[in-house]
């Protein structure tokens, strides 16, 4: 561990990062393990979701965000954190924004793979190299194997089968990473609203009041692993607690778990199984 550790803190030795940061749990992690690791970074917010302590950047101010970052010579930037994608005709885009939406062209309005490739691909020509999250908390990444006491019985197994052929198909349409099967019904699939509120629908669906049903998420086939990795934590087990789910049936080596001990020990402590596929 020591070796890895000196490892990671040499290679952000010469990087200057910039943390754009979203909701949720993750930006605070990666920011807390370069501030570990000593590293040299800024951390930027996407207005209306990331942290109002550090400067806010509406989606739309492209410019404004690359003058920021590249004033303090930043290399390297990782992106961190839910941002609920907003209609491309809401956003107010400064004049950098508006040549990124004429390049982007027709990717602007399909899914987000699509999209999200293309950005990055706009990002290197800025001379800036995305990073993954992973990349500095490697830990996250979903191990193999069931990963609590409590383990899928034979109908669990079934269901995660049944949703990850759903998923799998879907992928082809670059829509969804995650839905809910119960005894092969597919009660819900995570659509524009998210894995919280796709489960929060599930609650009013279930075959029984019984704990049952799985949650599955994974990644897309040819997923940008830098800007949208499927993600659980915390969070997600209450939700799976609140809507009676059995389990959570995870793309191994291609999700990520946030504050992996303390999300294990809470579904242990609830009874909820965690398994990488």
């Amino acid at each position: 561990m020591k070796k890895r550790r000196k490892s990671l803190k040499s290679s952000f030795r010469k990087k200057v990062i910039a943390v754009v940061a979203g909701s949720g749990d993750l930006p605070t992690r990666i920011i807390a393990k370069l501030e570990e690791l000593k590293s040299n970074f800024v951390v930027v917010s996407i207005s209306g979701f990331g942290s109002e302590a550090y400067p806010q950047f509406a989606l739309g101010e492209i410019g404004g965000m690359l003058e920021y970052v590249k004033t303090r010579k930043v290399t390297d930037i990782v992106f961190c954190g839910a941002v609920k994608r907003p209609s491309m005709f809401s956003l107010k885009l400064d004049s950098v924004g508006k040549k990124w939406l004429k390049k982007l062209g027709i990717r602007a309005f399909l899914g987000d793979d699509t999209l999200l490739k293309r950005i990055r691909e706009l990002l290197r020509e800025e001379g800036l190299n995305v990073l993954k999250p992973q990349d500095i908390l490697n830990a996250l990444l979903t191990p193999s194997g069931i990963l609590t006491k409590m383990k899928p019985s034979e109908r669990d197994i079934r269901d995660i089968a049944r949703g990850m052929f759903v998923l799998n198909t879907m992928a082809k349409a670059d829509i969804g990473q995650a839905l809910v099967v119960q005894e092969g019904i597919v009660l819900a699939v995570e659509a524009a609203e998210g894995t919280a509120e796709m489960i929060k629908r599930t609650k009013a669906l279930k075959l029984t009041t019984e704990q049952g049903g799985v949650l599955v998420k994974i990644a897309k086939t040819n997923q940008d692993e830098a800007m949208d990795l499927p993600t659980i934590g915390t969070k997600t087990i209450m939700e799976a607690k609140e809507a009676n789910l059995a389990g959570i049936a995870l793309g191994a080596r291609n999700t990520q778990i946030i504050d992996y001990n303390e999300t294990v020990e809470l579904a242990n402590e609830h009874g909820i199984f965690i398994i990488g596929i």
